[in-house]
């Protein structure tokens, strides 16, 4: 496993929310969305996904769309419903970059 990736700790099975989850755009509704921004060439990853039971984990992926603010990200994982998330740009790191510190 490369450094900086955490094997699973999957204690419940099935779809699990993603607590980090954020959409890089907003209507004047309210609603999040994603309209309008362009696939890119997939670019390889590592996400920080915090799953509602099973925590944050590193998560290898790929980058599909992305802005300055926010990145969609593939990840192979049951526990994501459709396959993919977006996350802050914070949350994502190239596969060189290591994760960063956790506090203590």
């Amino acid at each position: 496993m490369p450094d900086g990736v955490v094997e699973s700790r999957r204690r419940i099975e099935g779809v699990q929310q993603v607590l980090n989850q954020d959409w890089p755009l907003t209507r004047g509704d309210g609603t999040k969305h994603a309209e309008g921004i362009p696939d890119q060439p997939p670019r390889p990853v590592r996400a920080r996904v915090v799953f509602e039971h099973d925590g944050e984990e590193w998560l290898q992926g790929r980058a599909q769309r992305w802005t300055r603010t926010h990145v969609f990200v593939a990840i192979m994982d049951a526990r994501l419903q459709i396959g993919a998330v977006w996350l802050r740009v914070e949350d994502v790191r190239r596969p060189e970059e290591p994760p960063p510190e956790t506090p203590r």
